[in-house]
């Protein structure tokens, strides 16, 4: 399947917006990497061989360290939309490029039409991209992560075109709440599949978890659903970027 460009250049402000909500929850459908099963998910790439993705005690690791490229791993039905997805994700080797660790969501494959919620390890940010052909609109918030730590990453997209990306440092010595970061897209996406992202990386994950109305419960974990709390949340303008 299709490489996507990760490096990216060209900067127009065109707005910005914040929310705060919770979505009505109906199903809910989970992967904890236990049994190390893995036919429900799938590369999104054209070169296999550039990528990689495997189960190792009882986590998902993904791997990609050509340039400029990232890898996703993807869930799901494109019948899905306006969900959460939820995992733990941690970083643990990276090349000389930036790295980034994130999440998809209303992925559409060949469409080139997907919600991308990163953390990007050189520019020290957070980000929430709505990527189609050609054309990535793209929000960063200031973020500092660690290396070899372990954050709880949740990503939604409501109904209303709100986009909200939660990171929380679950290695911190002092129980910390969740950084909140908002969009807001007024011509949503439509829905698709969900899943993992990696690049220039080797990077973790565990305990994937998707929840919303028409999400089947199912998957290959069978765990009970961790509960979220609205937090403050930080918002800046949307960049329009093209991609190099």
């Amino acid at each position: 399947m299709k490489n996507i460009v990760v490096r990216i250049i060209g900067i127009t402000i065109i707005g910005f917006s914040m929310c705060v909500m919770l979505p009505t929850f109906a199903g809910t459908w989970r992967d904890d990497f236990e049994d190390n099963y893995t036919q429900e998910w799938k590369i999104f790439n054209h070169v296999r061989q550039d990528e990689k993705w495997w189960i190792n005690d009882d986590e998902a690791v993904g791997e990609i360290f050509k340039l400029g490229f990232m890898s996703l791993w993807l869930t799901g039905d494109l019948k899905w939309e306006y969900y959460s997805v939820s995992c733990k994700a941690k970083l643990v080797k990276d090349s000389n490029e930036p790295p980034t660790i994130g999440l998809t969501l209303h992925d559409r494959g060949w469409e080139d039409s997907r919600y991308l919620f990163f953390i990007d390890y050189i520019i020290d940010t957070a980000r929430i991209v709505r990527a189609t052909f050609n054309d990535w609109l793209m929000m960063p918030f200031p973020f500092v992560p660690e290396e070899d730590t372990w954050y709880q990453l949740t990503a939604t997209v409501f109904e209303d075109g709100t986009l909200e990306f939660r990171i929380q440092n679950l290695d911190a010595e002092l129980d910390t709440d969740p950084q909140v970061f908002t969009a807001f897209d007024p011509d949503p996406l439509p829905g698709g599949q969900a899943g993992l992202v990696v690049a220039d990386a080797r990077a973790r994950f565990d305990d994937v978890e998707i929840t919303g109305d028409n999400i089947p419960n199912g998957g290959p974990g069978r765990r009970t659903p961790r509960a979220v709390a609205p937090q403050a949340k930080l918002t800046t303008t949307w960049a329009k970027l093209k991609m190099k």
